[in-house]
């Protein structure tokens, strides 16, 4: 890889950085402004409370409303359920039903927000509500009424900046695993990038699917209810072995058994949830468990790393977003177990800027990984190359020789300049030198496209041929000497260009090795030199 295209990968890793901080800051703005939107004509949406309920024998609770107190601006009544069904009567008759099943994908219908229409002749409204697993059982909605159109209208806009988060959670994701795989040959990237994008990946669609935007907009409900528990399982082993080798923890053990640990989770649940036998919801608890195994094992990597006093950038970095994280997932899970609807308060918010600190980190390694690489690229070209001419030196042609080992169809090349003590005696030094660039450049724009040119003394030089070029020597050293003969007559120069000039093809039974045919190449140049005098 030349050094242009290891800046230009530099250049656009830094451009990579700047767009997810910047898709990040205005998204999140955009959001905010947006859903601040409030107008004065609105209806107000009214927290209303049964007068009456009645637990039946089936498990169901029937809530009993009156409405008569509400005049015709009031055209919706709404409540959140999740992994229940959900039946609405009116003076007897059916008024709204939420009860399909998933078939093979689950017996629960999901969760979302009931939008039931009433309207002012509606005096009584009575809901049932039936769980569909025990461990729901407990929760009570909050029901409210108010325009339909309004309330749906505001809990999309109050959603969108959590929804614009989880989004670019998983935006992120892809871009890392784009950037992954373009980069990953020419990089020699780590693991650990595709690791995050996965962990992100995962934890983005699920958080994406808890919002309420999702919820209103998605109609495969029973589909939404099995993505979370997909994920939740998913993203374990990603996690894992994301910290495990970022901060360098190499706990190979627990690492394994964690890894191994959440496969069997995946295929067992998977496998109950789709015989019925306990299905995802009710195996939330056992899922959860091994999510804080993983977090205890990755808190504890940086607490340890700490108390050695290990204040590498990464273990900063883990040891404030892992704090954040953790804190935000407490309230999170707490609101979970006490609240309806989407409970992430904190938790996405806080990983959209974890998830970027540590891209930013990778990436920014990475940079300093090519500017290392650069560097020695750089330093490893000045070795080899004669600053002078431009051209390899002699290092560079020893290295050569050490290294050639198919010698069948090689051509050497050699040149001398002729008169160079005259001239630097006659015109002095820099004269001396412009002498030798001259020739250089010379033998360079007519050899160098085919093979690699070397200065490999005061005024030698040389160039190899591979086999695997055809070329016709004579024609090549007529166009050289006239290139020599054009530059004397239209360069102006003080001094008169000369130079001697021979080729050998390598021949077996004449040459035992490179430098023999170097050597004879040598001999005809002199010959050359000779019947030039």
């Amino acid at each position: 890889m030349t050094m242009n295209q290891n800046k230009l990968i530099f250049n656009f890793q830094k451009r990579l950085n700047n767009l997810m901080l910047i898709l990040c800051a205005c998204a999140l703005v955009i959001g905010f402004l947006v859903t601040n939107e409030k107008s004065e004509c609105d209806t107000p949406t009214i927290k209303i409370e049964p007068y009456q309920v009645a637990r039946l024998e089936d498990g169901s609770k029937e809530y009993f409303f009156d409405l008569s107190s509400f005049d015709s601006h009031y055209s919706g009544f709404m409540f959140y359920t999740s992994h229940q069904f959900v039946k609405a009567y009116n003076a007897g008759r059916e008024i709204y039903s939420f009860t399909q099943t998933g078939g093979i994908l689950g017996s629960t219908p999901g969760s979302a927000y009931n939008f039931i229409s009433v309207n002012e002749k509606m005096l009584n409204v009575a809901i049932i509500i039936k769980p569909v697993y025990d461990c729901v059982k407990d929760q009570v909605p909050t029901f409210y009424v108010g325009n339909a159109y309004q309330m749906y209208d505001n809990l999309l806009r109050n959603s969108l900046p959590k929804f614009c988060a989880s989004l670019l959670i998983v935006i992120f994701s892809f871009i890392m695993l784009i950037y992954y795989a373009f980069m990953n040959k020419r990089l020699n990237l780590g693991r650990e990038l595709v690791h995050l994008a996965y962990f992100a990946l995962f934890i983005g669609t699920w958080t994406l699917n808890e919002t309420d935007v999702s919820v209103l907009l998605f109609n495969n409900k029973i589909f939404d209810a099995v993505i979370p528990y997909l994920c939740l399982m998913m993203v374990i082993a990603p996690f894992v072995l994301f910290f495990d080798g970022y901060l360098g923890i190499n706990g190979k053990i627990v690492k394994r058994i964690i890894v191994i640990a959440s496969m069997v989770e995946f295929v067992v649940f998977t496998t109950l949830h789709l015989m019925k036998i306990l299905e995802y919801r009710e195996t939330l608890v056992y899922m959860q468990i091994l999510i804080l195994a993983a977090a205890i094992y990755v808190v504890s990597a940086i607490a340890i790393q700490l108390y050695h006093r290990d204040f590498s950038r990464q273990t900063k970095i883990c040891a404030i977003g892992v704090l954040l994280f953790t804190i935000s997932i407490i309230i999170d899970v707490r609101n979970y177990y006490s609240e309806v609807g989407d409970s992430d308060q904190m938790g996405r918010y806080m990983f959209l800027i974890f998830v970027s600190l540590l891209a930013w980190d990778l990436i920014k390694g990475t940079n300093e990984i090519i500017e290392k690489g650069r560097h020695a690229k750089q330093l490893e070209v000045f070795a080899l190359t004669d600053t002078m001419t431009g051209l390899y030196n002699r290092n560079a042609f020893e290295s050569h020789v050490q290294s050639e080992d198919k010698l069948d169809g090689i051509i050497a090349v050699v040149a001398d300049a002729n008169g160079l003590k005259a001239c630097n005696d006659t015109y002095g030094h820099e004269a001396g030198d412009e002498y030798i660039t001259l020739v250089a450049e010379i033998f360079n724009s007519v050899f160098g496209r085919y093979g690699n040119c070397y200065r490999t003394g005061g005024d030698e030089f040389c160039c190899i041929i591979p086999a695997s070029k055809a070329v016709n020597m004579e024609r090549l050293k007529k166009l050289f000497m006239t290139k020599i003969y054009t530059a004397n007559i239209e360069g102006g120069h003080q001094y008169s260009i000369g130079v001697a000039i021979g080729a050998a093809a390598y021949d077996s039974s004449l040459d035992s090795d490179f430098r023999a045919l170097v050597k004879r190449a040598d001999a005809y140049m002199y010959e050359n030199k000779k019947a030039c005098k």
